[in-house]
């Protein structure tokens, strides 16, 4: 079993790790956390088989959990399907050589090509899949799997990094109990301990410890909601199961308007969204709301409100703090976040930075009408080369990158990427994105908590018969979904289980915030 050694400096007297010592190999688990997407995260802290139980993440795991209910024949394909539940990495490249890697379990990105041969000649549909059995536009499946021939030329668009190897050089780093990162140096190593206040060095105690995946996944689990992730897991043994914290009101309240935006200490703005993401118009929901306590019990919406929901679980969680100006609200993940600000020099690259902290979809995960600014990574643009026998059969072929000079023109052909939402072999967009994940001409019922179910008359009146509801306490509103409502929609996912009030309700008047105990 792989395993990486850190050193904690313990206070001894108050129970607590002051800081920790690691090298390249943690650091680069540490920050892989940024490229997780929601759904990645929401089914890993799920798992039982790590020292902290599983936890639930605000409302993205019911989101999560009800997407697995539903039924393949509300998708578009069953490749949608399998693209939430499963979604992708786009720095997937970086970290696929991890030591201590907890998402061992997602297959890498594979390529496919009709098993119809005659498709990948000169005057077949020439389409490329990185899922396998979709259905090409001849009707053959998808399921000859193809390999990239020479891959040094595959990454011209990516800046020439050499992808196998993590995210920082291999040094020394300090990591603070919150999951604050910084290279380490005498000036640090004195300091630090005086800044979180232990005056007495006799008070101190350097302890070495082995961690492998499971101490990683607990780690994971506990950064999502404790600001003391290191001290809960090596020392107090997360006696508090960190799903039954109560977060501060005044951390996770959402507002309604954000007026400021957080400006880094170097010459760029860091949330400039690019304002030609997302799409102009918004998105029409009625919401039934339970007036004696300002609840929204449920949403009645239609395909396009649930493709937004969904698309949450396909978002990595650098791409979501970007969009939240710098505070998701999630435990110590903040300040993880910030600190690859001032880890700009010892990145392997410097283009790694805005990677980290813009995290991208991954290509084919971008919805046609995101409202969020949020895009996708950019494609690797392939070639297929032929390889025939002597009487002009074709035996077999390979991918090599569409720039690459050297091939023989005569005996290869450009392949376009089939869109995963198509079931007849339409070709995907990279300017506009796919359709969609859930078919038209469905209603649907979206919970307080995100759980999102076919809906029909019958459907909504047991529902409401279920919870006793007079109907003079019932109120019917409309409200429109647009970048605004959707990102504290966003934020009120992570840390609420009453997304919808928390998230929708500073919108609907009088502001709403249901009075509970938020827990994840």
């Amino acid at each position: 079993m792989e395993q990486v050694s850190l050193k904690l400096l313990v206070n001894e007297k108050k129970n607590r790790v002051l800081f920790v010592e690691a090298g390249k190999d943690f650091v680069d688990v540490l920050l892989s956390f940024l490229t997780l997407p929601l759904g990645t995260i929401a089914r890993l802290v799920r798992n039982d088989e790590s020292n902290v139980k599983n936890v639930t993440v605000g409302s993205l795991s019911s989101l999560y959990e009800s997407v697995a209910k539903l039924d393949e024949k509300q998708f578009w394909t069953a490749t949608c399907k399998e693209m939430l539940l499963r979604p992708r990495n786009s720095m997937e490249r970086y970290c696929k050589n991890l030591k201590l890697n907890i998402n061992d379990d997602t297959e890498k990105t594979k390529y496919f090509i009709c098993e119809n041969r005659d498709c990948n000649g000169p005057d077949g549909c020439c389409l490329l899949s990185t899922f396998k059995n979709q259905r090409c536009k001849c009707g053959k499946l998808m399921k000859q799997e193809v390999f990239p021939q020479d891959e040094k030329n595959a990454d011209a668009d990516h800046k020439k990094v050499v992808d196998d190897k993590g995210f920082v050089l291999d040094t020394v780093f300090i990591i603070s109990d919150d999951l604050n990162v910084m290279p380490d140096s005498l000036l640090v190593s004195n300091s630090l301990p005086t800044d979180l206040g232990c005056e007495d060095f006799n008070e101190m105690k350097l302890v070495t410890v082995h961690v492998t995946e499971k101490e990683v996944l607990d780690l994971l689990k506990c950064s999502l909601f404790s600001p003391t992730p290191f001290t809960d897991i090596f020392l107090t043994g997360c006696k508090e199961k960190p799903n039954t914290r109560e977060a501060k009101r005044e951390d996770v309240l959402v507002l309604k308007k954000q007026e400021e935006f957080m400006k880094s200490d170097y010459d760029f703005i860091l949330f400039d969204f690019d304002l030609k993401l997302g799409r102009e118009n918004p998105i029409q929901i009625k919401v039934m709301l339970r007036k004696s306590d300002n609840t929204i019990l449920f949403a009645l919406c239609e395909n396009d409100f649930v493709d937004f929901l969904l698309s949450f679980l396909t978002f990595p969680l650098g791409g979501v703090v970007y969009m939240l100006d710098g505070k998701c609200c999630l435990g110590s993940i903040d300040n993880l976040y910030m600190s690859v600000l001032d880890l700009y020099r010892y990145l392997r690259s410097f283009d790694l930075r805005d990677q980290l902290l813009k995290s991208q979809l991954a290509y084919q995960f971008k919805l046609r009408n995101q409202i969020l600014p949020i895009d996708e990574a950019p494609a690797l643009d392939y070639t297929f080369v032929s390889k025939y026998d002597h009487n002009g059969k074709l035996l077999s072929g390979y991918l090599t990158a569409s720039n690459d000079v050297s091939i023989n023109q005569k005996s290869c052909v450009a392949l376009r990427y089939l869109a995963p939402q198509s079931s007849i072999g339409g070709a995907y967009s990279d300017r506009y994105g796919g359709r969609g994940l859930v078919k038209k001409l469905s209603r649907y019922m979206v919970t307080d908590e995100l759980a999102v179910t076919p809906c029909s008359s019958t459907s909504i009146i047991s529902f409401l018969s279920k919870l006793r509801i007079p109907s003079s306490d019932l109120e019917e509103r409309v409200i429109s979904i647009g970048k605004e409502e959707g990102l504290s929609l966003l934020r009120a996912s992570l840390v609420s289980s009453s997304a919808l009030t928390n998230g929708l309700g500073p919108f609907l008047g009088p502001m709403i915030v249901k009075k509970e105990k938020w827990s994840h």
